[in-house]
């Protein structure tokens, strides 16, 4: 694949001659990614996963980033570079996708104290604040919502999914098997009421591991592959459950959080009530994504168990602690 970052490169530089470096990266796992670095400067080289990223999709990344780059936010982006011949991305003569992105410094934040979590909370509701304002009308394409839990990944139909999860292809507690059905009905009953809900365009994966730090404070937010439009609170429903992975359930965290997203977003009585059915959908639709990158040849097995796993601890937790949860989140986050 060296050779096809480097025939990527081509479509970019004027001079074929120009010295640069290929170095590989300790992310990039989905997509083929290296750093290449020409004289001072540094950029993100990526050749996509056919199976996840189209020309729609790319074209709503390469939007929406330059969007967000235009936006005087406290955070950057990386922005696609153009082309030679003026384009955002390159296709390949198989249709295989691949474009280049400025690079950006940092390390990836902790998020293991109070501070941290409120730092966490800020980024995430300037973020979603932002992608609100986004007019999706003038886009065209607006992604898959994550509540098309059979349509996120074109090898994880309805039938692909069943097929998975009747004959495992690795070892899955036969208990979790019991939970994943038993939510899976539950949110192909409730994906309805998400009608309801505010809509706008989600990032989706504002993990910390998505996230660029400098100093004491978030300076970066990377990795678009998943965004689309979906209900607006799903981005603090994915971002909560961050938090309480990360540190068993904390209260004190939960509130710190919540308190930095408010002071740039707010929500709805009806969206606080539905937190455990966005939560539930977004482990279901990330463990779809995994059956579908099972079927592509990528071993998900560590990875499926551990969101399998998380899920049903998170769904406890909220049964558990639902009700004060519910009234922090209204305190809070009520307009």
């Amino acid at each position: 694949m060296q050779a096809r970052i480097e025939e990527l490169i081509r479509y970019y530089l004027e001079d074929e001659h120009l010295n640069y470096n290929i170095d590989s990266v300790p992310f990039g796992l989905t997509n083929l990614t290296k750093i290449v670095s020409i004289h001072d400067e540094q950029y993100v080289a990526r050749i996509y996963n056919r199976h996840t990223k189209d020309i729609p999709g790319i074209k709503l990344e390469a939007q929406l980033t330059s969007y967000l780059s235009n936006s005087r936010l406290s955070f950057e982006v990386p922005v696609f570079l153009r082309t030679l011949a003026g384009e955002d991305f390159v296709q390949f003569s198989d249709g295989t996708l691949g474009a280049m992105v400025t690079f950006l410094r940092g390390s990836v934040p902790e998020l293991s104290s109070i501070r941290q979590a409120a730092e966490f909370g800020r980024v995430v509701g300037e973020l979603s604040s932002a992608l609100e304002k986004c007019d999706s009308g003038s886009l065209g394409f607006i992604g898959k919502s994550f509540s098309d839990i059979y349509g996120l990944h074109p090898l994880a139909d309805t039938l692909a999914v069943q097929s998975f999860m009747d004959e495992p292809p690795f070892p899955i507690a036969e208990n979790h098997l019991r939970f994943y059905h038993e939510m899976v009905s539950t949110v192909e009953k409730s994906i309805p009421l998400l009608e309801e809900l505010p809509q706008q365009f989600v990032h989706h994966d504002v993990l910390i591991f998505n996230l660029l730090a400098q100093g004491n404070d978030i300076r970066g937010v990377l990795d678009f592959d998943f965004a689309s439009r979906d209900a607006s609170f799903m981005e603090f429903a994915i971002c909560l459950n961050h938090v309480l992975q990360m540190s068993n359930g904390s209260a004190a965290m939960l509130e710190a959080f919540t308190k930095g997203y408010a002071d740039f977003r707010k929500g709805t009585a009806q969206e606080i009530g539905h937190l455990q059915l966005l939560t539930q959908i977004y482990h279901v639709a990330v463990l779809h994504i995994y059956v579908g990158q099972h079927y592509s040849g990528v071993d998900i097995e560590q990875n499926f168990n551990y969101i399998l796993n998380q899920f049903r601890t998170r769904n406890d937790w909220l049964n558990e602690h639902g009700s004060v949860v519910r009234q922090q989140l209204e305190y809070f986050l009520l307009y």
